[in-house]
């Protein structure tokens, strides 16, 4: 999911002049932007025969990234998880399925809600009846509200995934239904604010041109909700799907139905619409990537991220057991914790999921739940050095544009990558996204601090910037990714500490599935 038209020169001038940028005309008056990466893939299944010897470059919402090639020059582009096949350098092994020692586990989880907390070591926020929000609350949802609100765009209502970066994938759009629906019942928006919003974006989800007339393509113009990026101006309307793209967005889309029971059979139009069915295969999930040459269909997605946009198509009554399975996963240990980690290629490992699953859907028993390890090994680190750091995945204002914070990634801890796997020296090392989720959900001293760092980060900004690098300088990438997750986030909390939409997915070994209600 990558790309990018635009020069070095746009680029900077873009991050760095965003706040000077015109409000779009539309019904919300303000503007920022926030893209993301986060996917990798292995298992492709060829159709053409030729060869593909084009760098890998697909964008996605959520990741400003670097393109990978031999020039002196790079080439910046906004990316988000790229379906891309392994760059394999002297110091990284692509492990294949067979030569894996992946652990395999029985699993039996229910599928129903009932009885399916899972029970942490630390102390985290009981379910309660609604809480009010605090004077630092109010203060983050102003600016993360002027962020949605200065890059909304009237005519699509789409909204630009990084500020002066007028484009977004299906998991931007995802976001930005989140941060609309979280803005009413934050008492932002009035009901018919949201629903106006709402129908724009729906209708423009109805009437993008898909790829090949089978599924959303990786990237649209905000503006126009025409595709962007290769391929985007021939016959086949862009360049391939993300499937974690889409089940993000299915998620959001289940979401809104939910609360918004008006909008069901719009949205049932639209997902009947898409071949849905197409991002999944042999029970995970697969996306296309296409360029000039060649056409891959292969599987996406890696460990935390799989399990969490599989739920979206789950909701679709699709089959997707073996995405929720831990075939491909094996036991580690990490500063004396014990955490699963992905043997296939490219195995980005951040924080971000497993935050995303206990405030949208749930803190559930499952499998792959490795939010309170996770949580442990942040603040054990913490408890040692006095340096706060929160690995995540983020958006930079700097090159390479975006990095992957790894918990673990070929067999280093603690390392911060390109979305090609190159090493970081400068790297992002506090997410104020996934702090405040952690803070949020935890209720310690430590997450405490969290909550504090974020709100100081923010305090001398006019929306919520993205964190904090290794040298302490704040990182500017404003997007729409770290300000609908603190809208998120507060909703929660306001909510008594409830997931938004608490939901069970299916077993590994069940094929079957029971949408719960709020």
């Amino acid at each position: 999911m990558k790309w990018f038209p635009y020069s070095l020169r746009d680029i900077t001038t873009a991050l760095v002049l965003g706040f000077v940028l015109g409000t779009p005309s539309g019904f919300a008056n303000t503007s920022s932007t926030d893209t993301t990466a986060k996917v990798a893939t292995t298992h492709s299944v060829e159709t053409p025969t030729t060869t593909n010897t084009e760098a890998p470059s697909f964008f996605g919402g959520r990741a400003v990234t670097q393109a990978v090639d031999n020039s002196k020059a790079s080439v910046i582009e906004f990316q988000r998880r790229s379906i891309s096949p392994a760059i394999i350098t002297t110091t990284q092994t692509d492990i294949s399925a067979s030569e894996s020692d992946a652990d395999t586990l029985e699993l039996n989880h229910t599928t129903s809600v009932e009885h399916s907390e899972k029970q942490s070591v630390h102390r985290m926020h009981l379910p309660s009846e609604a809480t009010k929000l605090s004077r630092e609350d109010q203060l983050l949802i102003k600016k993360a509200r002027y962020y949605i609100d200065r890059n909304w765009n009237s005519t699509t209502g789409l909204i630009d995934s990084v500020q002066g970066y007028s484009h977004a994938t299906m998991w931007d759009v995802g976001s930005s239904i989140g941060a609309i629906l979280a803005l009413e019942h934050l008492g932002e928006y009035t009901s018919l604010q949201a629903n106006v919003m709402l129908e724009k974006t729906l209708t423009t989800l109805a009437d993008l041109p898909l790829y090949k007339d089978i599924l959303p393509n990786r990237q649209y113009n905000t503006k126009t909700g025409k595709p962007s990026g290769p391929l985007s101006q021939t016959q086949s309307n862009g360049d391939g799907w993300s499937a974690l793209d889409i089940g993000r967005l299915l998620i959001w889309l289940n979401i809104a139905a939910s609360y918004k029971p008006e909008f069901v059979d719009q949205i049932e139009a639209i997902t009947t619409q898409w071949d849905i069915a197409r991002s999944v295969n042999n029970g995970t999930l697969f996306g296309e990537h296409k360029s000039k040459k060649l056409t891959s269909y292969r599987q996406e997605g890696r460990l935390g991220y799989l399990q969490y946009a599989a739920q979206g198509f789950a909701m679709e009554k699709l089959d997707v057991s073996e995405a929720l399975g831990p075939k491909f996963s094996k036991h580690i240990v990490v500063d004396k914790e014990e955490v699963y980690i992905d043997i296939r290629n490219l195995p980005y490992f951040t924080t971000d999921p497993y935050v995303l699953q206990a405030i949208e859907l749930g803190y559930h028993d499952l499998w792959w739940n490795q939010l309170d390890t996770l949580y442990s090994l942040h603040k054990n680190r913490y408890d040692q050095s006095q340096k706060l750091i929160i690995f995540a995945e983020d958006a930079l204002s700097q090159r390479p544009w975006f990095a992957y914070n790894n918990i673990y990634f070929y067999g280093k801890s603690w390392l911060s990558t390109s979305p090609g796997g190159k090493p970081i020296e400068n790297g992002q090392t506090f997410s104020n996204k996934v702090a405040f989720g952690l803070s949020v959900i935890y209720k310690d001293s430590y997450s405490r601090l969290l909550y504090n760092t974020v709100v100081n980060n923010s305090l001398n900004n006019r929306s919520v910037p993205t964190g904090l690098y290794k040298a302490g300088s704040p990182n500017t990438a404003y997007n729409i990714n770290t300000n609908s997750l603190i809208l998120i986030a507060l909703w929660y909390k306001q909510r008594g500490y409830k997931p938004i939409f608490d939901y069970m997915p299916p077993s590994a070994s069940d094929k079957s599935n029971d949408l719960s209600h709020r």
